[in-house]
């Protein structure tokens, strides 16, 4: 049984589409840490950010990391990965606290 989930995502690119919140529920009753690792601030990032907020009912904390995590594998030039990360940081900031249940800590790093 998962206490915390860490999700490393890469996806930076994409069509851009209306978010959807609909999604089979299923309840996550033991998770406590939810991370999303490379957060784009992409509508699937929101999705999947706001799935878990609804259906992890122990949840304590999301952290939200922007940072690129896979630096070995993918040159990005600096000044592209600081905008996106940036970018990301504040579609963040903007969207998910009005998603968050109460007593859920948010963490953008």
């Amino acid at each position: 049984m998962y206490r915390d989930f860490q999700l490393l995502c890469f996806s930076p690119m994409g069509r851009r589409r209306k978010a959807t919140y609909s999604a089979t529920a299923h309840h996550h009753e033991h998770l406590k840490l939810f991370q999303i690792l490379g957060y784009y601030g992409g509508i699937a990032d929101l999705e999947l950010a706001a799935y878990m907020l609804q259906n992890a009912n122990a949840l304590e904390k999301i952290v939200i990391d922007p940072r690129t995590q896979i630096d070995k594998a993918i040159k990005a030039t600096k000044d592209f990965s600081e905008n996106n990360e940036e970018a990301a940081r504040s579609s963040a900031k903007l969207r998910l606290p009005p998603l968050l249940p109460q007593g859920v800590e948010l963490v953008i790093l």
